[in-house]
């Protein structure tokens, strides 16, 4: 099963020359009605507002993938990354999601080109602009001409970045959102306005951000966003605050309704939008529901994190310690460093032994990830490591507390020292003296 990895080796995330891509141009058909370039996600079932959610099991998925159903790839790669009770593995999802995309199923190669902003731990680390074109380059290598559009979006906004597309895609990209942006392409539309404003091409900015905002006013409500906040030069500032706010009401409420009818993607502006600081606020009842809703029905985990301390301090919500237990799991279960240290905290508060012990070492696995961006990752490597030095929680292996120790030298001294205290050598390549 080709990976990530492979994939990206011919995409100048090596040092190899990659075989030339095709030059392809989207073919934008006649507008029936304003829309978006890419379809939304799939709209979720109902919920039951406050409760916890069932375990989800992979398993099923996996099963119909192993019989050939692409799309059985694409749901267990999808679980692997947001599902409840399922620990994040990206790098199954990476092989699912490749193995789903490579045999032309496009819906996975687009779901998967919007999986790289998420802080997943890869299996290798390269850019989110590289990651997200090479996918939407297979997607639309499969025929998917939403993936060809989003390709040439992705060469216009990262000229540099995506040069291994200069003279196959780059040739055709701007023509294409051109086109496309003609059609009343929001996501093109929108591009074009961010380069004009960038090349400080002012005149052209404004006038895409004119039939943006028409857009807007006709009711694509996608097309409001790219021009909230817009510079308006023949506004004044009295004119623009109020449009702003017109806008950001209007967005607001239709946010909430998207929200409220299970589109996840929505749920984070919506709860925004309520809260005291926001357009439209309403008092904490209203954000925790659409924190809620952002946690279950869009798998925002930042926001079940939230969610966990809201059901902790009873702000919104009557004081639940149960769920906000299970929401801080599911949120450390992705990623979510806090989350997995307020779940250790816990487990101290229990008492001691070696039932809690054992639990304590099964979080900090879960959080421990060798990456900077993280401190609260690091430090749970580093706890790991002393439980396997120690054999609290786990059997006493003091080769592998090193080889964590070493791992995380180059990013926190106190590992470096704790490999000076074993007399084991320090990396070079660490920063710590």
């Amino acid at each position: 099963m080709t990976a990530l990895s492979v994939l990206l080796a011919g995409c100048g995330a090596s040092s190899g020359r990659s075989k030339p891509s095709e030059v392809r141009q989207v073919l934008v058909p006649p507008p029936v009605a304003p829309r978006a370039a890419l379809p939304g996600p799939e709209k979720a079932p109902a919920i039951e507002l406050f409760s916890m959610p069932p375990a989800e099991d992979p398993a099923p998925d996996l099963s119909r993938c192993e019989r050939g159903d692409l799309d059985g790839c694409r749901a267990a790669g999808a679980l692997f990354l947001h599902g409840f009770g399922v620990a994040e593995d990206a790098s199954r999802a990476d092989a699912l999601y490749t193995k789903a995309c490579q045999g032309k199923n496009t819906k996975a190669c687009m779901d998967f080109a919007g999986e790289s902003y998420h802080l997943h731990d890869w299996p290798i680390k390269a850019t989110e602009a590289l990651v997200e074109a090479v996918h939407h380059k297979m997607a639309c290598e499969h025929g998917e001409q939403q993936g060809c559009l989003a390709l040439a979006l992705d060469v216009l906004r990262h000229p540099e970045e995506l040069n291994i597309f200069r003279d196959t895609v780059g040739k055709t990209a701007q023509k294409t959102a051109e086109d496309a942006c003609a059609a009343s392409n929001v996501a093109a539309c929108s591009t074009l306005m961010g380069i004009a404003q960038r090349g400080e091409d002012k005149s052209r900015a404004e006038a895409i951000a004119a039939r943006l905002l028409a857009l807007c006013d006709a009711g694509e409500m996608s097309a409001c966003w790219p021009v909230l906040r817009y510079p308006w030069k023949d506004k004044s500032p009295a004119e623009k605050s109020r449009m702003t706010k017109e806008l950001g009401v209007k967005l607001c409420k239709f946010s909430q309704a998207e929200c409220r009818d299970g589109h996840g993607e929505r749920c984070s502006w919506a709860m925004g939008c309520v809260d005291k600081n926001g357009f439209d606020p309403q008092g904490p009842e209203a954000v925790a529901e659409f924190t809620y809703r952002a946690c279950v029905v869009g798998r925002e985990f930042k926001r079940c994190e939230e969610l966990a301390d809201l059901f902790e301090r009873g702000n919104g919500v009557p004081k639940d310690p149960e769920k906000a237990a299970f929401f801080d799991m599911a949120a450390c279960q992705h990623g979510r460093d806090f989350s997995c240290w307020n779940t250790v905290n816990r487990l101290r508060k229990q008492g001691s032994g070696p039932e809690i012990d054992k639990k304590i070492f099964e979080v900090l696995q879960i959080n421990c990830r060798i990456d900077m961006r993280v401190v609260g990752w690091l430090r749970s490597c580093e706890r790991l490591a002393e439980m396997y030095e120690t054999g609290r929680g786990t059997q006493k292996d003091v080769e592998k507390a090193v080889e964590l120790f070493k791992a995380v030298c180059p990013y926190r001294e106190e590992s470096c020292d704790n490999l000076r205290r074993l007399k084991r050598p320090v990396p070079p390549d660490a920063d710590a003296p």
